[in-house]
């Protein structure tokens, strides 16, 4: 269980931590000689295999960014409050900021208590309970405590150790994610990180990614709760021995060490934002902010996406714009202070790290199905928001997922785009719907370009080419050129094309890899070549030839004969990489005719061209 002990500046914090564990928690000669905490500070305390980890946070105003940082992934609060003093400026500003973190678990040690009479301990008893009544440790037990004659550190040490035993342990799912927040270097050893886990394990030996920066690092060794570990768990504090391309200098507060590469990066988020009861007016759209998250901080403003104010105490969808783009996840607690950064406006919980612009349609609905309590919720609330498409990649970054079985909730195009099950249904039935009404219309023969498909059934452009992708690969749809054809479509040639195919098709056959040029067609069929050609494109809607090159009609029998010429050069060649004179060689055709060839491999995809090489790309096409 790690403890942070929070509250005013000198109220006894540091001397309590010390007098529980015997452990000096101010490092800094700086500390030391005014008698504050300015860095954080840790204590451990060890019993039969249980560990309690102490955060010492600073106090004072100047030093409330390192407060926030101590207190980013804790467990239990001990909120800190001197007898003689009673509670101060700092103690209700880190109540609110414990509240804003969730932390609903803690105490109230009442310190000082030598100093005062028994009325004015029953006046600050009081003033505590009024003052911790509305927030999340309204429940939380007060003990009274002396640092300088021990009298009830026994009591408050016993309620720690069960409040450890009673605590559920945390989930170390997901990819690891540890913030930083301080790095130093050791003789021998090399960088060190120390930080707080937030998610996922973590072993000696691993890799991880330094973030931002996506640097690849090897994890030496474990510091874990101040004893040596092989492993880190999610909840941990933990000091990280990590190697690579790495130096003091370029490891800082606010880093994070993940193994995830593709850890969310982002200067636009949306938050779920809650402005204090304690403001005293409405917060404004664009009012600029300090933005803590973690161990980061940065500067940024707020824009407002459900009205124009917010009222003390509101809860709203807010977006941040921030000065510089910051790494954080799905849930992750944010802190938000004014411009000045002299008080906490309140907290906010990251509802969506690759947030689009402002003005998004549907967008309120998307982030009310993103407030879900569970993932398989989410999703399925957010592929009807969302008109029925999300990006895979995205969620598993934004959500820390490893992995995400998606089959429940729909299919995944090529893209790694997921469709909700009933769009695709559908969907389906829209698209064939209109490829029918086409036919009746038109019984020419053609069909239906995408962009004339996409008016006629008025689906999303993206959910209307994975429905061709689903209905082609299904056999209920045939692509001819750039058009689309019902497989049940029976088209006829009329009796005029039926006979003029009986004279083109034996010419085109005697040689399917190299049927003759249009004009040397045209003499054989005593026909103009503008009036052949016209009549030849009228052939390809049927599927009866296909006009790959600029003067000439191949049968689609001849194609797939190129094609395997194609894939038996590139068999033949060590890399799988050929040239047009490979091809050329092979298929005993001129050179000029095998670029206007491979050049059509590539316009469909069949091929893909690397400067004077190509690869076959897609043996579908």
């Amino acid at each position: 269980m790690i403890i942070a002990s929070a509250g005013h500046v000198d109220h006894g914090k540091t001397l309590l931590v010390h007098s529980l564990t015997g452990i000096e928690t101010d490092r800094l000669e700086e500390e030391k000689s005014r008698g504050l905490t300015i860095d954080l500070g840790f204590a451990y305390l060890h019993r039969a295999g249980k560990t309690i980890g102490f955060v010492d946070v600073p106090g004072h105003t100047r030093f409330i960014s390192n407060m926030l940082t101590g207190v980013s992934s804790i467990d239990f609060a001990m909120l800190v409050i001197a007898a003689d003093d009673g509670p101060m400026p700092q103690t209700m500003e880190h109540l609110a900021i414990l509240s804003i973190m969730g932390i609903s678990q803690g105490c109230i040690a009442l310190t000082k208590i030598d100093r005062v009479d028994e009325n004015r301990l029953a006046e600050v008893k009081r003033e505590i309970r009024i003052l911790i009544d509305s927030s999340k440790l309204n429940d939380s037990p007060i003990f009274e405590v002396s640092s300088t004659t021990g009298q009830g550190i026994d009591a408050l040490s016993a309620h720690l150790w069960q409040s450890s035993e009673s605590l559920a342990t945390k989930q170390s799912t997901g990819h690891f994610r540890l913030a930083i927040d301080r790095c130093f270097n050791i003789k021998g050893s090399g960088v060190v990180v120390t930080g707080s886990v937030f998610s996922g394990t973590v072993k000696v030996g691993d890799e991880l990614h330094l973030h931002p920066g996506k640097k690849l690092v090897r994890v030496r060794s474990i510091h874990r709760q101040n004893e040596d570990s092989t492993q880190g768990f999610s909840g941990d504090r933990c000091a990280i021995n990590i190697s690579g391309d790495v130096n003091r200098d370029t490891v800082s507060r606010g880093n994070w060490l993940s193994s995830n590469v593709d850890l969310p990066l982002s200067d636009r988020i949306d938050i779920s934002f809650r402005l204090l009861e304690s403001e005293t007016k409405p917060l404004k759209h664009l009012t600029p902010v300090h933005v803590h998250v973690a161990a980061q901080h940065v500067t940024g403003r707020l824009v407002l996406l459900e009205s124009k104010t917010i009222s003390p105490g509101q809860v709203s969808f807010v977006q941040l714009i921030l000065s510089q783009a910051i790494n954080l996840c799905y849930g992750d607690r944010i802190v938000i202070r004014d411009q000045a950064a002299s008080r906490t406006l309140g907290g906010a919980q990251v509802i969506d790290p690759f947030a689009p612009p402002r003005g998004l349609k549907n967008r309120l609905a998307q982030l009310n199905a993103l407030m879900a309590t569970s993932i398989p919720k989410r999703l399925d609330r957010m592929l009807e928001a969302v008109d029925s498409q999300i990006n895979v990649a995205e969620i598993k970054a934004s959500f820390n997922l490893e992995e995400l079985d998606t089959e429940a909730f729909g299919h995944i195009s090529k893209a790694g785009i997921l469709y909700s099950k009933h769009h695709v249904k559908n969907g389906k039935k829209e698209t064939l719907d209109a490829l029918r009404k086409w036919h009746r219309n038109f019984p020419s023969g053609k069909g239906p370009t995408q962009s004339q498909l996409r008016n006629l059934c008025q689906l999303p452009l993206a959910l209307l080419e994975f429905i061709l992708e689903l209905l082609i690969r299904e056999k209920a749809v045939k692509k001819t050129g750039n058009e689309f054809q019902a497989l049940e479509y029976q088209n006829e040639l009329p009796a005029v094309d039926k006979a003029f195919w009986l004279k083109v098709k034996p010419l085109l056959e005697n040689e399917l890899t190299k049927p003759p040029v249009l004009h040397e067609l045209a003499r054989s069929l005593n026909l103009p070549p503008t009036v052949l050609d016209k009549r030849l494109k009228g052939l390809i809607a049927f599927n009866l030839v296909i006009k790959p090159v600029k003067n000439r009609f191949f049968l689609p029998e001849g194609i797939s004969r190129l094609k395997l010429i194609a894939i038996s050069v590139s068999e033949d060649q060590e890399d799988n990489k050929f040239t047009v004179i490979n091809f050329r060689d092979k298929s005993l055709l001129g050179r000029n005719l095998c670029i206007e060839i491979l050049e059509y491999f590539d316009q469909i995809g069949f091929t893909l061209r690397q400067g004077d090489f190509r690869i076959i790309q897609d043996l579908n096409r």
